[in-house]
């Protein structure tokens, strides 16, 4: 322990009398260490850190399961109810669904409110109950349940003040009255921050084949997944034999861990996040390396006396690895700061929800315990090899004056190595950000269907019993159309229930003279104009006009993909369909109009069928699709301009009445590909501090290569080598090194660039344009930190060199 003692004061006193040397090395290691502790703080908290509910390994996402895929998706309120009655392996099950356009409004103001529908059993598989209040019961979750309503910590204080006796009040959500019964614990979230629960009121004789129900179950102690799946097998089978109409073909039940269906969208990118910091880590430590390397030189005979006064091996490189450790721990300290702004900066650049579980990311001990194993294992990687290079030290030759050791040509090829690494990584790298930059680009140059440009766009949501009729919705949108295509500077406006690339909407339909259901489609009902403000294009047929009445024949166009799915080799107009035939829009309808395709989803994804609705002609049955619609107007010039106006329309429409997402639908375009832009510019900063700490780490060794041959250099000048001759001999040297790196990495990445393909489009991992652009560039910025020094070395004055030497 002295001896451990007197050799950090010493290493302390060493470093600081060198702070140059010091200064570059902490930073370095700041900035790679910062970076993996940023990223794996939200690798923690999102994959490895267990959902914050009670016993959460035991929660599990019950739901149908294809044979083509790994993942389950939502049930049906019949499928539900027959689990929920029937399955053994289960403590309990619950059905949620989410509402986002619920308005909680009172005498002075209506406000848009998170809504979150869950069944009875809800609390108790996630194992929380109310802080103040209770939870519902079984009669409040039947159809015929009184109208109740538990609030969020948060809207309980945002709205209500923290009011205390909030329990047995009543509220109005969507014009309606509920009773208060509950309110929830601070920081307690489902999926994202909710406003209100309500109850879900599942009706056991619901032949409802909507599957619409997010199903999540908590497991009975001592039951394992596998045998949970192993029933749901049975109850499948039983449930088939029951109603043999309501399942497809490859269908049954399944589950997975809830941890693993909430961050299975992000998993891959983080990982890959995570080992491309850790290339960079590797990157500052090879630089890092290479600076002790040629520190090393300078204290060769100090070494070298202490040997010959009796130290031993272990004595020297414990000396040398206190040393490092002190930098990297230094190092370390500042990178978590650094992570705290790097965690910071990731959350603000992230799209909503591309990070799940983004409110619980924190540093925490596991955080700290990573951030500190990081630090000592930098420490002894950085300085294990210049302290068993320089134990090969020669201690009679090192006590004299100049000459070169086998040590320092050791030194030599190890820096060399190093290089060579630093370049291969940083190229792997780069590469991969070039792969996602081409993802970025393509995804940009894919046409949407329609024109985004100078388009305005807004929701609207109108409910209670002012609009509990397709009659008085529409005459609501109708009155709204007129007052907005009003305004100076608007051409023209429509309305839609679902925007392209926004939320799917999707209903059954069967073509004229078909018993069962053909598919889905994305069910659209819009105004006449909808086509001309979105500039589409109707292909063949006509669009909706003034003649298209609810007293008139019912019409409906349909888009390309859905004729070309459907009509092979037969014309699509003049042929019927019923669309929501099962939800109450019994008609059939003839095809008038045929459009182009739109994506829905997002730009990557190929456009659905789609079917379009005049407003005029939308059936009572589905007035469900009116409750939210969005205006669309084409504009003049900058549509933010009219935003003002736009809200004192809606207001004068109705005050009660709120509205939201206010923006141009440029904007929404963007947002789709958001999550590419953020997968860029994060893989794109870390291949931009790798280049960088490489470039530096060239320089570094072609600058004390040019210094260590200066001699050589002049001598060369004095016996008649022209500056370019010299200028050709340091080139080729570093050159030399990076092409090596190059050919290196870009085999590498061969093998590396397939972890990201899952991030990619319409790019292979494998891209020849883009590997050899980014070799390219890589050895332009080699060729720059090995022209500097090789530039310096042409001025070397001979006399000078020769008298020094």
């Amino acid at each position: 322990m002295e001896a451990f003692w007197q050799d950090l004061r010493y290493g302390a006193r060493s470093l600081m009398r060198r702070k140059g040397f010091a200064g570059v090395a902490i930073i370095t290691l700041a900035l790679g260490i910062g970076a993996n502790t940023a990223i794996f703080t939200i690798v923690n908290s999102v994959l490895l850190r267990p959902l914050p509910y009670a016993d959460s390994e035991k929660l599990m996402i019950v739901g149908r399961h294809f044979a083509d895929t790994s993942t389950v998706s939502d049930l049906s309120q019949p499928k539900f109810v027959f689990l929920r009655d029937n399955v053994k392996s289960f403590e309990a099950l619950t059905a949620t669904q989410e509402r986002l356009t619920d308005s909680l409004s009172d005498e002075s103001q209506s406000d848009y409110i998170r809504t979150i529908l869950v069944s009875a059993d809800f609390f108790r598989v996630l194992g929380v109950q109310p802080a103040s209040g209770r939870a519902f019961t079984s009669e409040e979750d039947s159809p015929a349940g009184e109208s109740v309503v538990i609030l969020s910590d948060g809207l309980w204080r945002r709205r209500f003040g923290a009011d205390a006796g909030m329990i047995g009040r009543t509220i109005t959500i969507n014009n309606l009255t509920h009773t208060v019964i509950g309110i929830m614990p601070p920081n307690f979230e489902f999926l994202r921050p909710q406003d209100v629960f309500l109850p879900l009121r599942t009706d056991p004789a619901s032949k409802n084949e909507g599957h619409n129900y997010n199903v999540i179950g908590r497991l009975k102690n001592g039951v394992t997944m596998d045998q949970a799946h192993s029933e749901l097998k049975v109850l499948f089978d039983a449930f088939r034999a029951a109603h043999p109409n309501s399942v497809k073909e490859k269908e049954s039940f399944g589950l997975i861990s809830w941890r693993s269906s909430i961050t299975g969208s992000i998993r891959d990118l983080l990982w890959v996040l995570l080992g491309a910091v850790a290339l960079v880590l590797l990157i500052a430590c090879a630089n890092i390396a290479n600076l002790q390397l040629t520190r090393a030189m300078a204290r060769r005979k100090e070494l070298a006396i202490r040997r010959s006064l009796g130290a031993g091996k272990w004595r020297l490189i414990h000396q040398l690895l206190i040393e490092g450790m002190l930098l990297s721990l230094v190092g370390g300290l500042i990178g978590l700061a650094l992570a705290r702004l790097g965690v910071s900066a990731v959350l603000t650049l992230a799209p909503p929800g591309v990070i799940p579980r983004a409110s619980e990311i924190n540093l925490d001990w596991r955080v700290l315990a990573f951030t500190l194993g990081a630090s000592f294992l930098t420490g002894i990687v950085f300085s294990l090899a210049p302290a068993l290079q320089l134990l090969r030290v020669d201690v009679n030759h090192a006590l004299k004056e100049g000459g070169r050791t086998t040590a320092e040509i050791g030194r030599g090829r190890l820096r060399s190595v190093l290089v060579v690494v630093e370049v291969a990584l940083a190229l792997a790298l780069s590469i991969g950000a070039g792969l996602l930059l081409r993802t970025f680009i393509n995804l940009y140059s894919v046409d949407p269907g329609f024109e985004a440009r100078n388009v305005l766009t807004f929701e609207i949501s109108p409910r209670g019993k002012n609009y509990d009729s397709v009659e008085k919705l529409t005459d609501f949108y109708r009155r709204g159309l007129e007052r907005f295509s009003a305004l100076p500077g608007v051409e023209t406006a429509a309305l839609t229930n679902k925007l392209p690339l926004d939320a799917q909407f999707n209903l059954p339909y069967k073509l004229m003279g078909q018993t069962k259901i053909a598919g889905s489609v994305q069910y659209r009902v819009i105004s006449p104009e909808y086509f001309r403000v979105m500039k589409m294009t109707i292909l063949r047929g006509r669009p909706f006009g003034e003649s298209d009445t609810a007293s008139s024949e019912p019409v409906v166009i349909v888009n390309e993909t859905f004729a070309r799915s459907n009509f092979v080799g037969v014309e699509s107009l003049g042929q019927q369909l019923c669309a929501g035939c099962e939800y109450g829009d019994l008609a059939m309808r003839r095809i008038v109009g045929v459009t182009n395709e739109t994506k829905q989803k997002n730009l990557s994804d190929a456009a659905p069928a789609a079917v379009f609705i005049p407003l005029t002609q939308s059936p009572e049955g589905v007035k469900g699709t009116l409750r939210q619609c969005n205006f669309i107007l084409r504009t003049q010039g900058d549509p933010s301009l009219l935003s003002a106006a736009i809200r004192n329309e809606v207001r004068q429409l109705d005050p009660i009445v709120p509205m939201r997402n206010l923006y141009p639908m440029e904007q929404l375009v963007s947002r789709s590909v958001a999550s590419q832009r953020f997968n860029l510019i994060l893989l794109g900063v870390f291949a931009a501090l790798g280049l960088l700490l490489t470039a530096v780490g060239i320089y570094g060794v072609m600058a004390y290569s040019v210094s260590q041959r200066t001699y050589e250099i002049g001598l060369r000048i004095a016996l008649g080598a022209r500056p370019g001759d010299v200028l050709r001999l340091i080139m080729k040297q570093g050159m030399t090194l990076a092409l090596i790196g190059v050919a290196i990495g870009v085999i590498a990445s061969f093998a590396l660039t397939r972890v990201i393909k899952n991030l990619l489009f319409n790019v292979s991992a494998t891209d020849t344009a883009t590997f050899v652009a980014v070799s390219l560039a890589l050895t332009s910025i080699a060729l720059l930190a090995c022209w500097i020094p090789a530039r310096r070395a042409t001025k070397v004055e001979p006399t000078i060199a020769l008298r020094s030497e």
